[in-house]
């Protein structure tokens, strides 16, 4: 067994990352985390300004309070400081079967491609209720380490192969449907948000939260990318709003 020093849990997004803490502080769940605060589901990977960019004008009517600065490769740099030192012998990825996280485990291969350490996926199977890693808790992600499958090199190349094609067609946004990633038009969804539109006022985090609420398991939706979304709606004139497009809280909304 890798002594516990020795391993790093990668994982996507702030509510994975903090159960997977847990489960390392209290639970006995060995190594150390290191998180990737982001969501792979949508916006371009091939270029880091350019998703930068594209992350700062989703917050556009989502929140008014003021950004923090974006750097999208600042965690990937980290890890390979992190890796380059030595003394880390296993990457474990966390991962469901699901648009965001197979993504990222499509990504985070091809960041550890040269590197000569085991990695090890979590997540394929073996999770309860949702297929993401976020809702599972503490003694179901122990349970599911015990469970991981090792990616052995060749398995490593395909799933490699598969984000550089991803990357490459430079769409915004990505299914999960039968084991695959595919692209999308980046207006797929935005039938969810119409549809919990009315000729009535609705204020606007009711309807973000309404189509949240309809996404199918495997392809949950941000509320993020929902707001933007909302915003292309707004200013194509097929919605109406009233109050200060600031935050989700400040303005209301109606068919044209």
């Amino acid at each position: 067994m890798t002594p516990n020093n020795f391993i790093v849990h990668l994982v996507q997004g702030g509510s994975a990352g903090g159960c997977l803490r847990l489960a390392c502080k209290s639970f006995g769940l060995p190594g150390s985390v290191h998180l990737i605060q982001d969501d792979f589901s949508h916006g371009p990977l091939k270029n880091g300004p350019a998703r930068e960019k594209y992350l700062r004008d989703c917050s556009r009517g989502y929140a008014d309070e003021e950004e923090d600065e974006i750097n999208t490769l600042a965690p990937w740099l980290s890890l390979s400081e992190i890796l380059d030192k030595g003394s880390i012998k296993q990457v474990c990825i966390w991962a469901g079967e699901n648009a965001a996280e197979k993504t990222f485990l499509e990504m985070a291969c091809w960041y550890l491609r040269n590197y000569a350490g085991t990695i090890m996926r979590v997540g394929a199977t073996g999770l309860e209720q949702l297929p993401y890693i976020a809702p599972q808790n503490p003694e179901t992600l122990v349970r599911l380490f015990a469970q991981g499958q090792i990616l052995e090199r060749a398995d490593r190349t395909v799933l490699v192969e598969s984000f550089i094609q991803t990357r490459d067609e430079e769409s915004t946004l990505r299914r999960w449907e039968a084991g695959e990633i595919i692209s999308v038009p980046v207006d797929y969804y935005d039938s969810l948000l119409m549809e919990r539109c009315s000729s009535q006022w609705t204020w606007a985090a009711k309807i973000v939260g309404e189509a949240m609420g309809r996404c199918d398991a495997h392809n949950l939706l941000g509320d993020v990318f929902l707001t933007s979304r909302l915003q292309y709606l707004i200013d194509q004139g097929m919605l109406q709003y009233k109050g200060e497009r600031k935050s989700l809280r400040d303005y209301w909304l109606r068919l044209t």
